[in-house]
């Protein structure tokens, strides 16, 4: 068994790393849950450039994939990672979109001391943008800006339903949604305290959603969670109401009820940020690097662990109210 994984590790590194002088360490997942660092040949492949990795998040995609959840992906062992705010030769940082190459997917990822990332997957952090925000949540804000203004379309006076609203992708949607005008409707475990914004608990759903709309029910709904949990948010939506499901943290399997779906046309869609054109993803991304350059959408950070124990940061990510770094050089 060991001679199969190391004829695998040769072949993976042969097509994606080709192996050099220089050794990063890597965070590897080898087996369900249970990962560890090890000393890993990196250099740059024709397109791409050697650059040292800052930071990254640990995000739910990157816990799936280490945990097995992620069917599509390679098999483990596996370095995650799908992004991350990384420093190029002039010293410039970067928040680096692997993911948009099959970076923590089906390649390497981003979770190691020196990636080879290509040049079109970096987009520079300005001045006067905190390093740690952007590794944190800035995904999460493209994915709110693309989600309510070019999927969902939201207009001023709609109503919105926000699950899982005080995590990433969540909470940056209450406040775009809120600057777009809308009436916006938080679900979450804990409640949230935000002017303007109705909170509902996930066990009052459907009713107080339906009273909080006059009968009429939502808009659009952005729903990461799955499970049962997008069973009750069903039954909330109103006439034509467009249901982005973007991800199943609550539950991989959909207990739904088909007749819901009928009378008021309810639209339940899958949602891949990655199907966008680049050029649009580009644009989100000036959007949300303003947004953060102004103080807005500022993810919460729960804990920041340095790369030596990127193995329980994978463990604990999950149980953190807010975001989980992984520190790999400090700055």
């Amino acid at each position: 068994m060991e001679q199969v994984v190391e004829s695998w590790l040769k072949s993976l590194f042969d097509s994606h790393m080709t192996i050099s002088g220089e050794t990063a360490q890597a965070l590897w997942c080898t087996a369900i849950g249970e990962s560890e660092i090890r000393p890993t040949p990196v250099t740059a492949n024709p397109g791409e450039e050697l650059v040292d990795v800052i930071m990254c998040d640990v995000s739910p995609l990157d816990r799936q994939v280490a945990e097995g959840r992620f069917p599509p992906g390679p098999p483990m062992p596996v370095i995650p990672g799908t992004t991350g705010v990384v420093r190029d030769a002039a010293g410039k940082l970067y928040f680096a979109f692997v993911e948009m190459r099959g970076g923590g997917l089906f390649s390497p990822g981003i979770h190691r001391t020196v990636a080879s990332v290509p040049r079109d997957v970096l987009f520079e952090i300005p001045a006067g943008v905190s390093h740690k925000d952007v590794a944190a949540g800035f995904t999460g804000i493209i994915t709110a800006l693309a989600i309510l203004d070019h999927s969902i379309k939201i207009q001023k006076g709609q109503s919105v339903l926000i699950l899982g609203a005080n995590r990433g992708v969540g909470g940056a949607a209450v406040e775009v949604a809120l600057a777009r005008g809308a009436h916006v409707i938080a679900a979450a475990r804990e409640p949230i305290n935000i002017p303007g914004v109705d909170y509902v608990s996930y066990d009052e759903m459907p009713a107080k959603v339906m009273e909080l709309t006059g009968g009429k029910g939502v808009s659009g709904i952005i729903d990461g969670l799955g499970g049962e949990i997008t069973n009750k948010a069903l039954m909330c939506g109103g006439t034509d109401c467009k249901h982005v499901l973007l991800g199943f943290s609550a539950g991989v399997q959909l207990p739904l009820i088909a007749p819901r779906f009928l009378g008021t046309e309810h639209q339940l869609i899958g949602y891949n940020l990655l199907r966008r054109p680049w050029s649009l993803i580009a644009e989100l991304m000036e959007e949300a690097m303003e947004l953060l350059k102004a103080g807005k959408c500022i993810p919460q950070i729960a804990q920041e662990l340095p790369f030596a124990q990127a193995p329980e940061a994978f463990k604990t990510a999950a149980s953190k109210q807010g975001r989980t770094l992984i520190v790999m050089q400090e700055i």
